[in-house]
């Protein structure tokens, strides 16, 4: 069985403060965006994980971990060969080992016929990681607490999304220790939520947020990508990957041949209205 598994973006990104036990509370709007990798999962005897990326070929893959909590949970005896083609860059802020996960867990529910419910494979899906359960689900979505909140909301309007992932990634656990030495103040997630639901592209793009974009380290390439009128301009979880909205896919190839000009390697997506494609 092969499965597409779609990367996400955060719209929005409000942290509202800390738990006694240092998980950080977030608000956030995710979405699903075209660029994907296809996993590929067939029955087995054990447990088995290949990928195209080979740092990336072990136990300690997050979609052999899924696979583990699929059989631990369902009680059933089996494994799985899971081969997995990687195009959603590593360590990105766009989910992608998380979407993997998503799809091996959704992969198996039919490969063994365990018919499980949307709201089951979720429950599998936060046994492994809190992105993977939005991941299973897809579309847009506000999430969270700690991420195990999930509400689905009306799709994304219709528009075109670059992505750029530039420079190291930082240390998630370090950028919220910025983020909780200048406590957020302004809020951006109610109102994105409503955007979405009056289908208004324009507003959208008015409330995208992310609470570490003002500590990020890639102001050179936000202020490159601004420079081709996107109408939004933010970035992607934890970064490093910076996103922009616009209009149509047009305008957004327009921007794609700028940029690769001054050195960076954009993607060109759409907004999906799942997180795993058969």
């Amino acid at each position: 069985m092969k499965l597409k598994a779609c990367a996400k973006i955060n719209l929005t990104l409000d942290v509202l403060g800390k738990r006694e036990d240092g998980y950080h509370l977030i608000d956030s709007v995710f979405q699903s965006v075209s660029l994907c990798d296809i996993v590929s999962v067939e029955k087995s005897d054990v447990i088995s994980v290949a990928c195209t990326d080979t740092t990336i070929c072990s136990e300690s893959n997050i979609a052999y971990k899924a696979a583990q909590k699929f059989f631990e949970h369902t009680g059933v005896i089996g494994g799985a060969n899971i081969v997995i083609e990687k195009h959603i860059p590593l360590a990105s802020g766009m989910g992608g080992g998380s979407a993997d996960a998503a799809a091996v867990i959704v992969a198996l529910d039919k490969l063994y016929k365990t018919n499980l419910s949307q709201q089951q494979l979720c429950e599998i899906g936060l046994l492994v990681g809190a992105d993977v359960p939005f991941c299973i689900v897809g579309g847009t979505a506000r999430v969270g607490g700690i991420g195990e909140k999930m509400e689905k909301l009306s799709d994304m309007p219709d528009c075109a999304i670059l992505l750029i992932k530039h420079g190291k990634k930082l240390s998630t656990a370090d950028m919220y220790k910025k983020v909780d030495a200048f406590p957020q103040q302004c809020f951006f997630t109610s109102t994105m939520v409503d955007a979405i639901n009056k289908n208004n592209l324009n507003a959208v793009c008015n409330n995208v947020f992310n609470a570490f974009a003002s500590i990020c380290e890639n102001n050179e390439l936000i202020n490159d990508i601004k420079q081709t009128n996107a109408c939004s301009v933010s970035l992607s979880g934890s970064g490093p990957t910076v996103f922009a909205i616009y209009s149509d896919i047009a305008h957004a190839n327009a921007a794609k041949t700028k940029l690769e000009q001054k050195g960076y390697s954009p993607i060109v997506a759409v907004p999906s209205k799942s997180g795993i494609i058969e």
